[in-house]
């Protein structure tokens, strides 16, 4: 069971990092009036925005290197495939909640709103993603529903590198989910985004 768990707890960490580290610093610059400063400089929206996306990948090489550490030393999980795998898996995991999270913080005016607003988009994914157990439990019917989740994809990623050691052409599938996951949600961010 720990060699599932422990990549579903990785992708449960990127999420949550991605989406609070994110999407909560902006909205709390917007309450602080710090965004409205910024307005009155010449910097764009998009490079206000990637700036965040160069700070998220760069906490993911800290953060990455300790949670798979942990897992190696704790509990024996290794990863049986490609280390550059599972790093190109864990940062197109970081761009998709970093959008997402983006995304969220892009109109919410206060903290009390983005908190909300980050919880219901998580709390589906916490409870349908296969974090703590497998997706497959939950009723056919489900199963489309659930695939669809950014954080299934994630984990599902996650568990072929670390578990099974699938290579790039057997991720595909949440591979391309998770780099549309995030171009879609970086995109549209970026046309709603406001600074006040």
């Amino acid at each position: 069971y720990i060699d599932f768990l422990i990549p579903g707890l990785i992708g449960m960490t990127l999420m949550s990092s991605g989406m609070w580290g994110i999407g909560y610093v902006v909205v709390e610059m917007r309450t602080r009036k710090l965004l409205k400063r910024l307005v009155a400089t010449p910097m764009s929206h998009t490079q206000f925005l990637f700036s965040f996306v160069l700070m998220r990948l760069a906490f993911l090489l800290l953060e990455l290197p300790i949670l798979v550490g942990f897992g190696w030393l704790s509990f024996s999980v290794g990863v049986a495939g490609s280390i550059g795998t599972l790093l190109l898996v864990a940062v197109l995991g970081a761009l998709a909640f970093g959008g997402i999270g983006l995304l969220v913080a892009s109109r919410a005016e206060n903290n009390q709103t983005a908190s909300g607003l980050i919880n219901v988009v998580m709390m589906p994914m916490w409870i349908g993603s296969g974090v703590f157990f497998s997706t497959r439990r939950f009723p056919a019917a489900l199963q489309p529903f659930l695939n669809a989740l950014p954080l299934t994809a994630l984990n599902d990623a996650l568990r072929g590198v670390m578990i099974d050691g699938a290579g790039l052409r057997a991720l595909a599938a949440p591979i391309g989910l998770l780099a549309g996951v995030a171009v879609v949600s970086f995109a549209v961010a970026l046309r709603i985004f406001r600074w006040r």
